[in-house]
């Protein structure tokens, strides 16, 4: 969407090169700087994560430095690099020190209660934003994203507006693991209301609040995916493009032509599913339960070695516990159950037979069998976009309705 609004040749542009996988290779780089410039949006990122996350909670700097050798610097292994990136660290942790009093001001005790995705059926994509919170004088949550870059760059408001749209117009921010009243929970939870973004930059000591948020109407969104599909073709769509057109820096020109946008395959993916009675409720329940259970139990159900007893007290667990329905949980706990359960799941084969006339086009535009042999991994990314603990059908029928 940031690139789109820049101009509508650079996402048909990467979109032409990602299916092409063009590859860049760096040339006169020191061991240092090429090393530095590999680690900055990785692991100075991870950094500042833990910085803020640690900073914010009642943890003292000095334990708060440890954990972070602990979980990062310990990884690194060249010494003169960890030097460089625990300096870092101790930036990171004294700026939100600072921060932490502007917080406070604005919101009272705030605590990270964990990570959440938030979900845009309709662009097929997802937001990963670094944390979930919740105030004590707001009842809406608050959503945290660390910037840990030495200088604010253009795109972190416009990710920020972005991560409150999604919010705010599909309501759909999904938290699995996570912390309430300091408390370890595992019943997964959506947030179903708005949000405000909270912009952290600890290494500069400042942060911003974005309330305002930016979703896309449905005009754009087939706009953006009518870009995205003429890359894959090899074209672009057709603008005025200016000399100082920000797509001029990518140096590649690609012919102009228009289309009619095709509904991602993914979402089509879905709608099969549907279309074949495939309950996603289910889906989502059943593989959250068994992520959660421990291993030797996984292993007595795989091998059928479960007495009643013992199933009967993880059923349980996953009812009052993980807080998944009775009936997932039986299908979880039962090796039987489990497997008649998923021979009512389309594969990935049988999606693109019965889905044969909807994917024509997408056929066409990706050629020589790619939709074959991509179609396992999107089928993945269906289940993982599009599966919900409840109201997977709603959601899914919500984004078709809104594609015709």
């Amino acid at each position: 969407m940031y690139d789109f609004q820049r101009c509508p040749k650079i996402v048909a542009i990467k979109a032409y090169k990602a299916l092409r996988t063009f590859r860049r290779e760096t040339y006169g780089e020191t061991a240092v700087s090429k090393t530095r410039r590999v680690l900055e949006p990785a692991v100075i990122g991870s950094i500042g994560e833990s910085a803020v996350r640690l900073g914010l909670s009642d943890v003292s700097t000095k334990t708060a430095m440890r954990e972070i050798e602990r979980e990062i610097l310990v990884k690194i292994p060249r010494l003169y690099v960890r030097d460089y990136l625990r300096q870092i660290a101790v930036e990171s942790l004294s700026g939100v020190k600072l921060i932490r009093g502007e917080l406070a001001q604005e919101y009272g005790d705030i605590a990270i209660i964990g990570k959440g995705t938030g979900r845009n059926p309709d662009l097929c994509g997802t937001v990963q934003p670094d944390y979930i919170a919740l105030p004590t004088n707001s009842k809406e949550p608050v959503i945290v994203e660390t910037k840990n870059s030495s200088r604010r760059n253009p795109e972190d408001m416009f990710q920020a507006r972005f991560y409150n749209g999604v919010a705010e117009k599909y309501g759909i921010y999904l938290l699995e693991e996570r912390l309430e009243d300091r408390k370890p929970v595992l019943s997964p939870k959506l947030i179903r209301s708005k949000a405000e973004t909270v912009l952290i930059y600890p290494r500069l000591r400042r942060l911003e609040i974005v309330r305002d948020g930016f979703s896309p109407d449905q005009k754009t969104i087939r706009a953006v995916w009518t870009a995205k599909e003429l890359g894959l073709r090899g074209f672009s769509p057709e603008t005025h493009c200016k000399q100082k057109c920000l797509h001029h820096k990518y140096k590649f020109e690609l012919p102009e032509e228009d289309m009619e946008p095709l509904p991602p395959i993914p979402l089509l993916f879905s709608i099969g599913m549907l279309d074949d009675k495939y309950d996603l409720d289910m889906h989502y329940q059943t593989a959250y339960a068994w992520k959660m259970l421990p291993r030797p139990a996984r292993i007595a159900i795989m091998s059928e070695r479960l007495d009643s007893r013992r199933a009967e007290k993880l059923k349980s667990w996953l009812v009052d516990v993980v807080g998944i329905s009775k009936e997932a949980a039986d299908v979880t706990v039962d090796f039987e159950k489990s497997l008649k359960f998923s021979e009512t799941r389309p594969d990935s084969q049988d999606l693109l037979k019965s889905l044969r006339g909807e994917l024509e086009e997408w056929q066409r535009i990706l050629k020589k069998g790619r939709l074959k042999r991509a179609a396992p991994s999107i089928l993945g990314r269906a289940n993982s976009l599009y599966t919900l603990p409840q109201g997977s059908s709603d959601f899914v029928n919500g984004a078709r309705k809104r594609w015709k």
